[in-house]
């Protein structure tokens, strides 16, 4: 598994673009809880960012609905969404012809036909609509209790976790050095607690689900923890200011 300094190359971003822990204050709360009794699991739980409402509008399917046939855009859509969680009408097709235009994305690839996206070209697509940007680590800074901060405090997120093990397709979890890292981004849209206040998971919307209920998927903490958490590589794109 790469270290931090070959990531950060791979992925084409500066330390200044990298929040460490000296860069980072407390969120203050905005969201409002709700108290629902239809979070999968759980007899009652109480629901940060209204992720349930968030999963009828955003997209969950990437793909397919591009003129350049491209379908590896996971992180086209999450941006899309995440302009739409903060207000404007931003499309996959709209992000991604920005990304192909400007150089923000690989424009062809033999198994994803294209669309692939680097952190450094994430940070400035969202920078370009309108959500100036940065990257935590989850081995650092980024993990579960800052993420439900954030989103509480109504910042945008985007997550770079493992599709396989998120889908508990296992076929999809390991790369070629039958490693488990980051394949995938989704966004983050909400957190999830017991009615005792123990973070008990988060909503995120999957594009690569291909179905209404990938926009409301609910990950309980053990499951976050294996795709995202214990990962050296994973990381979180988060709006610099609140978005909702």
């Amino acid at each position: 598994m790469l270290e931090r300094t070959e990531i950060m190359e791979a992925e084409q971003i500066t330390e200044a673009q990298v929040w460490d822990a000296s860069e980072i204050q407390e969120v203050p709360q905005i969201m409002e809880p709700e108290l629902r009794t239809d979070v999968p699991g759980m007899e009652k739980a109480v629901v940060y960012g209204d992720p349930i409402a968030l999963g009828d509008i955003l997209d969950f399917q990437q793909g397919f609905d591009n003129p350049y046939g491209a379908f590896g855009t996971c992180g086209e859509t999450s941006i899309a969404n995440i302009c739409k969680i903060g207000g404007r009408e931003v499309t996959e097709p709209e992000v991604l012809a920005y990304a192909m235009e400007n150089g923000l994305c690989i424009p062809d690839d033999p198994k994803f036909k294209g669309g692939g996206t680097t952190i450094g070209n994430q940070i400035a697509l969202l920078e370009h609509f309108g959500f100036p940007s940065h990257c935590e680590f989850s081995q650092e800074t980024a993990t579960p209790e800052r993420l439900a901060q954030v989103i509480e405090g109504g910042h945008g997120v985007l997550l770079g976790l493992n599709s396989g093990v998120l889908q508990e397709r296992e076929w999809k979890a390991y790369n070629v050095d039958g490693e488990i890292t980051a394949t995938h981004a989704v966004c983050l849209t909400g957190t999830v607690y017991s009615t005792d206040g123990e973070l008990k998971g988060f909503y995120l919307c999957d594009s690569s689900g291909q179905n209404p209920d990938s926009g409301r998927t609910f990950v309980p903490i053990d499951k976050f923890n294996a795709c995202y958490s214990n990962l050296k590589d994973s990381f979180a794109v988060i709006t610099d200011e609140p978005i909702r």
